[in-house]
C-alpha cells in the first residue's frame, strides 16, 4: 500500500475523472436536442483521452518491468498503445451509437489488461481495485449515454 497521502490523491483525482462521464451522460438526458450533438462530442472526445491515459499507465509498467520481464514488457509496450489508437479511431465513427458503443469495449479491453498485470502482481492491488470501480462508473455512464441517444 503506498503511503496513505498518495492512496488517497489518487482515489480522489480517479473519481474526479469520473465526473465529466456522469455529468456528461445525465446531460444527454436533459439538453435540449440542438446541444446533443455537441455533448456527445464532448462525451467520446473525453473518452479518447482518458483512454490513451490509460494506455500510457500500461505502457510505464512495460517500462518498470523491461529489464525484469522483456517478453512482457514487449507484450505491454504493443497492448497499451492499442487504446489510444482506437480510441482516436473512434472519434471517426459516423454513427454516435457505434462511438459509445466501441469506448465501452475498449474501457472493458483496459480493465481486462490491468486485470492481468494484478494477476502478476505488476500493479499494486489498491490501484486495481480504483480502476475497477472507476471503469464500472465509466462503463454505466457510457450505456446511459447509449440509451439517450438510442
Amino acid at each position: 500500500m503506498p503511503p496513505k497521502s498518495a492512496s488517497t490523491t489518487a482515489l480522489i483525482l480517479a473519481y474526479a475523472g469520473a465526473i465529466p462521464f456522469v455529468g456528461l451522460a445525465i446531460a444527454l438526458w436533459l439538453a435540449p436536442i440542438e446541444h446533443r450533438s455537441t455533448t456527445l462530442q464532448a462525451l467520446t472526445t473525453y473518452a479518447a483521452v482518458v483512454l490513451s491515459f490509460l494506455g500510457g499507465i500500461q505502457w510505464g509498467v512495460a517500462v518498470k518491468t523491461h529489464e525484469d520481464a522483456p517478453k512482457s514488457a514487449q507484450t505491454m509496450f504493443l497492448l497499451s498503445v492499442i487504446p489510444s489508437l482506437l480510441a482516436w479511431a473512434v472519434l471517426f465513427l459516423p454513427s454516435s451509437g457505434a462511438r459509445l458503443i466501441v469506448a465501452i469495449f475498449l474501457f472493458g479491453f483496459v480493465w481486462l489488461i490491468d486485470a492481468l498485470l494484478n494477476l502478476q502482481k505488476l500493479i499494486p492491488p489498491w490501484f486495481f481495485r480504483v480502476r475497477s470501480i472507476v471503469t464500472l462508473i465509466v462503463i454505466a455512464s457510457l450505456v446511459v449515454a447509449l440509451m439517450a441517444v438510442g
